[in-house]
């Protein structure tokens, strides 16, 4: 069960994706990955899951942060397809 403050970090970054990120970042990294650390409104781009949580980790070692697959509904897709 994931708990209310992890909830909280989540809508507090989808918001700031919503409201600050989102048409910028769809047209110049569409398909990237996107770390926001919502206490400080920083956010890490990178070409794969592990560059985008690897930058927000140096920059905020001790803060949680949450990523999204720029332009798509979630970050990874686990499963085989026909």
């Amino acid at each position: 069960m994931v708990s209310p403050e992890t909830m909280e970090l989540v809508r507090r970054a989808e918001q700031i994706y919503e409201q600050r990120l989102r048409t910028e970042l769809e047209k110049a990294h569409h398909g990237e990955f996107v770390a926001i650390e919502p206490d400080s409104g920083d956010h890490f781009v990178g070409r794969t899951l592990e560059d985008a949580i690897g930058a927000a980790r140096r920059a905020h070692p001790q803060r949680l942060s949450y990523t999204l697959r720029i332009g798509y509904p979630v970050a990874l897709e686990i499963g085989c397809h026909p």
